[in-house]
């Protein structure tokens, strides 16, 4: 294979690890890109004085220290920015605060003046930032020995920083605040950035946190120290790989439901943005599942798994809209990873054990899926085979009862998804129909559904219907409140019952899609296999041809879908 990476390093890295010189590789590549990306931004606007300034101190810092500046031009918000820059959409002055972090790292004396921000805030990125800058003028920085001095031009304005203690040295009398950056280090003695100061990390689902006080800095620290230390005994090829691509943490504000939230941008690949969990099992999860999504972005950016855009037309087992071949593979890679933390946790009970069946389930789903997507390039083909095999590999038996409510839940998915998303073709349906009508078997032309775009639906969440009270049942006692009798007759094994239920409901509304669900779970729990089938893998088809002989019962019209034509 072409690039920089072997045929086994992509095997490597397939199989869901990648071992430390594979890591390396894709951390170069991302260092790489962002020097180009830094030198395109900086030449787009090269005619403004504080750009050939900027460039110049870079330029000095790269001779005294070409690895400090490597960790500054590395620090993942640099590549939203440069993007932006190119697009005309960023002015220069983050290229100074860069070229300033640069110098003040590598020792140099130098003096920058800058127009000051609006929001009065001047950060400087791997450093730290300052704050209450006079509302008028702009701010010098002037950098000597280990000493920042920033100010107004002003002597009696301006605060001196020890850069080295990150303290400051003189406070003076402007007002002028400084707030060093905090870097934790459960992975990489050098620490890991916690980003909460750079104006260009917020490129996420939900908006960044404000700066931590110190007790939520010192939690964060040491939930990070366990989650490490969890990990290192358990998953030690993630620690590699969280060692060599992760460069910073960025706290989200929790989401109202109060569970923990995690993400990654290509716009900053090597930071991961996450909303700080409880303990640290949960933060060793969220970690594991963001490094992939990590990974795979970084060998994206040198190897071609997949051809670029495509239609939305796949289903992501977590997910309710449909997703391009991209988001799908990186979903499944990351959710491989989830897996494995779970593979390793399934002895701690019920729940845990159902959760490493599920994901494990799930992701064979979406890798199944993508076995047969056209767009996938040769690289992409033997990426998608050698994350089949590990899953091949993961078959440690979990008890019954887990194994039956895990595959309810996914096939639960699956209808839910049919309906929402697949619109059969109506031509079709009439044949159908009219098949159905004249006792004959179904036709031989029955044409594919369509996916039909949808807004995004980013989670499968589902707080009723029969899988819901069967994950309850057995992970809590008895159904959910808001269960319906046919829902808790399904969770506690009362099948005929429930039949009778979801047949009743679906004959005074067609649209009711729990019962839809339910029909599927009990059909096979009935043993209609073939019923079920139909009712799992086309359930846009028989609501449609429902809704056109509405006498018909749907569960006998599924069982008629299944002949063969």
């Amino acid at each position: 294979m072409t690039g920089p990476l072997t045929a086994r390093q992509l095997a490597g890295l397939a199989a869901g690890q990648g071992d430390a010189d594979t890591i390396a590789v894709l951390r170069g590549g991302q260092l790489g890109r962002r020097r180009l990306l830094t030198v395109a931004a900086a030449r787009a606007c090269y005619d403004e004085p504080l750009v050939r300034q900027s460039l110049d101190l870079l330029t000095r810092a790269e001779q005294a220290d070409p690895a400090t500046v490597g960790a500054v031009l590395a620090h993942p918000p640099v590549t939203g920015w440069a993007r932006a820059a190119l697009d005309g959409a960023a002015g220069p002055s983050y290229l100074a605060t860069l070229a300033a972090a640069a110098a003040i790292r590598a020792g140099l004396t130098f003096t920058l003046t800058l127009p000051r921000p609006a929001d009065g805030v001047l950060p400087l990125p791997t450093v730290g930032a300052a704050s209450g800058l006079p509302a008028d003028g702009p701010v010098r920085l002037h950098g000597a020995a280990g000493e920042l001095r920033i100010d107004d031009g002003a002597d009696d304005h301006g605060v001196r920083v020890d850069t080295r203690a990150g303290r400051l040295r003189d406070a003076g009398d402007g007002g002028i605040d400084w707030q060093p950056a905090r870097r934790t280090v459960p992975f990489d003695p050098a620490g890991v950035l916690v980003d909460d100061q750079d104006p260009w990390r917020d490129c996420y689902h939900r908006p960044s946190a404000p700066r931590l006080d110190d007790a939520g800095a010192a939690r964060l620290d040491r939930l990070a120290a366990e989650a490490g230390q969890w990990l290192r005994d358990h998953l030690p090829a993630h620690v590699d790989a969280l060692a060599g691509l992760l460069r910073s943490l960025v706290p989200l504000r929790p989401p109202p439901s109060g569970n923990p939230v995690s993400a990654t941008s290509r716009d900053a690949l090597g930071a991961i943005a996450l909303s700080v969990p409880a303990d640290p099992q949960t933060l060793a999860l969220l970690l594991v599942h963001e490094v992939q999504h990590t990974k795979l972005g970084a060998l994206l950016d040198l190897v071609p798994l997949h051809d670029a855009g495509g239609p939305a037309r796949y289903r992501a087992p977590w997910r309710l809209d449909p997703r391009p071949v991209g988001a799908l593979l990186q979903g499944a890679y990351a959710h491989l990873g989830v897996a494995e933390v779970w593979r390793q946790r399934r002895h701690e009970g019920a729940a845990a054990a159902f959760e490493y069946a599920y994901w494990r389930e799930q992701t064979i789903r979406a890798v199944r899926q993508l076995a047969g997507a056209s767009e996938l390039t040769d690289a992409g083909r033997s990426f998608v085979a050698g994350m089949a095999g590990t899953l091949h590999g993961w078959r440690e038996p979990v008890d019954g009862l887990v194994e039956a409510a895990v595959r309810d839940v996914a096939d639960a998915g699956a209808v839910r998804w049919g309906l929402a998303n697949l619109r059969p073709d109506p031509d079709g349906v009439a044949r159908l129909a009219r098949a159905w009508r004249h006792g004959a078997p179904p036709t031989l032309d029955r044409s594919p559904s369509t996916v039909v775009p949808a807004p995004a639906r980013p989670a499968l969440t589902v707080a009723s219907g029969p899988e819901a009270a069967v994950r309850h049942r057995l992970l809590g006692g008895g159904g959910p409140h808001q269960s319906s009798p046919s829902d808790q007759a399904y969770a506690a094994g009362n099948s005929e019952d429930a039949l009778a239920g979801y047949r009743r409901r679906l004959t005074a509304d067609s649209g009711d899609v729990d019962a839809w669900v339910g029909l599927a779970l009990t059909a096979h729990r009935t043993g209609q296999a073939a019923a079920a089938r139909v009712l799992t893998r086309r359930p846009e088809l028989v609501r449609a041809l429902s809704h056109v002989l509405p006498d018909a019962d749907p569960l006998t019209l599924a069982a008629w879908l299944a002949q063969p034509a």
